[in-house]
């Protein structure tokens, strides 16, 4: 069971909103659907006495698998005695799932570092952005979003601070998230997206909340299949649902003046690009207007190529948008990608694109003791 982030309180009744479980065809398990109707109908609070440390509501999985399976020995052992209880077959079954995406992120994470350290990998890691508002910009990614702070400092008289929907680190269980970095610096993004070279970021994530993407200072564009809103600062964002990955950060979308030369340009970097958007054809006979569309699926501009040092579907990539004219794109400072990898000296650390974006590679070692 997931529950809503708010603080646990004996007198507050628990607000479900979310209940992700594995179906186990041999043993006919409920439907997710259908134990969220059966708490609603009862109107059950969480009791004071229930510790929801194990089990409280993440976006994404977090937490040590060690912990969660001590815990998960003892919940079995409670449902044994009791499995009518809703609260520990809820807690049982958001446990199991937990272990399973913690397993395997902890598997991506282990062969990701093998990877870096061998030099045969490389992990595209932060984006930093200038919002205007740093206390809206947080509480946005807080309570809006779900993403937890990670850290945050002045520097140069300025608030930075790290949002990301889990541990940075590439040494534990739950590590290995993509992060913005939120800095207080001039008016934000705020601009006509066809002069500007950052564009937008794309999440899919298990749970959406629009009531509380309002409430915290988000503005939306657009809510039909997908989300296209804004949030504080200015930063456009794309928002579908998806339980499937192990980090909602899915890409970072820029504009390039120059496909050809934003390509070999990443590439040179070690990325791989994937195949061009195309064009949509018409098809009235199916259930929407085009062929192979998906309505839960943010558009993408004909010509746009994704880049990627890994598996889309594991880690944040770079989404390259063909130029809207000849004119010379705006880059507010101090807009940067961060990507960790094993370079050697003799390598420069920051890499600019042809487009002045700029991409600081650090190695592991100083990664790890930046986070």
């Amino acid at each position: 069971m997931r529950v809503s982030a708010d603080k646990f309180c004996p007198q507050v009744t628990t607000r479900v909103t979310r209940i992700q479980m594995e179906a186990d065809s041999e043993k006919n398990c409920f439907s997710r659907g259908a134990f969220i109707r059966t708490l609603a109908a009862a109107g059950l609070a969480l009791p004071s006495c229930i510790k929801p440390a194990y089990s409280a509501y993440t976006v994404v999985s977090t937490g040590d698998i060690a912990e969660k399976q001590a815990r998960l020995l003892e919940v079995e052992m409670s449902y044994a005695v009791n499995p009518s209880d809703p609260y520990i077959f809820g807690e049982k079954a958001q446990l199991e799932y937990d272990l399973k995406q913690l397993r395997a992120n902890s598997q991506f994470v282990r062969k990701l570092s093998s990877d870096i350290e061998a030099g045969t990998g490389k992990f595209l890691q932060r984006l930093t952005l200038p919002v205007d508002d740093i206390n809206a910009a947080v509480n946005f990614w807080r309570n809006g979003m779900g993403a937890l702070v990670q850290s945050t400092r002045i520097e140069n008289g300025a608030n930075m601070t790290v949002m990301s929907f889990g541990p940075e680190t590439l040494r534990r269980d739950d590590g290995g998230k993509f992060a913005i970095e939120l800095v207080e610096a001039g008016q934000g993004v705020r601009g006509a997206p066809e002069s500007q070279v950052f564009q937008y970021v794309q999440l899919g994530m298990p749970v959406f909340r629009l009531s509380q993407v309002m409430a915290n200072g988000g503005e939306i564009v657009s809510a039909y299949g997908w989300t296209n809103l804004v949030a504080p600062g200015g930063i456009p964002l794309r928002v579908r649902i998806d339980e499937s990955r192990r980090d909602p950060f899915e890409f970072v979308a820029i504009r390039a003046s120059n496909m050809k030369a934003a390509i070999k340009h990443y590439e040179g970097l070690g990325m791989t690009a994937g195949k061009p958007s195309g064009g949509r054809k018409l098809d009235f006979a199916g259930s929407t207007i085009f062929e192979d569309s998906d309505a839960l699926e943010p558009d993408r501009e004909v010509g746009s190529v994704l880049m990627s040092f890994g598996d889309p579907s594991s880690s944040t990539g770079i989404l390259l948008l063909p130029p809207k004219s000849r004119k010379a794109l705006a880059l507010p400072a101090p807009l940067r990608l961060r990507a960790v990898a094993n370079t050697s000296p003799a390598q420069a650390p920051d890499v600019k694109s042809p487009d002045g974006l700029g991409i600081v590679f650090t190695t592991p070692e100083a990664y790890e003791a930046s986070v």
